[in-house]
């Protein structure tokens, strides 16, 4: 358990993805935000197959839930276009519709 931590902890410094594995099969994709005394706090943006164009959610895991963690997945590039399509459509809300180019 403190290897996992410590493995999080620094996941955490760079904001790197990360797939949690439970023990019952589930996973979650997401960016290590946070790693507290027995939880990680997750940032993630849905899945693929949920069938939602943008999700974005956090999550509190407590670490004893955690059976292990993938850290390289081809899964994450994906994931890390699902953010930028988040944010970006984020910020195409924020502009002012007499700054919008008309299409």
């Amino acid at each position: 358990m403190l290897n996992l931590k410590l493995r999080l902890e620094s996941l955490c410094d760079t904001r790197s993805w990360v797939k949690l594995h439970f023990a019952d099969g589930t996973t979650l994709t997401g960016r290590v935000i946070r790693v507290g005394h027995d939880y990680v706090e997750m940032e993630s943006y849905g899945e693929a197959e949920a069938g939602y164009k943008y999700e974005y959610s956090k999550h509190l895991v407590p670490l004893n839930l955690v059976k292990f963690i993938t850290i390289e997945s081809s899964s994450f590039a994906e994931a890390e276009r699902r953010r930028l399509a988040y944010v970006a459509e984020l910020e195409s809300d924020n502009i002012p519709e007499s700054e919008k180019l008309d299409s």
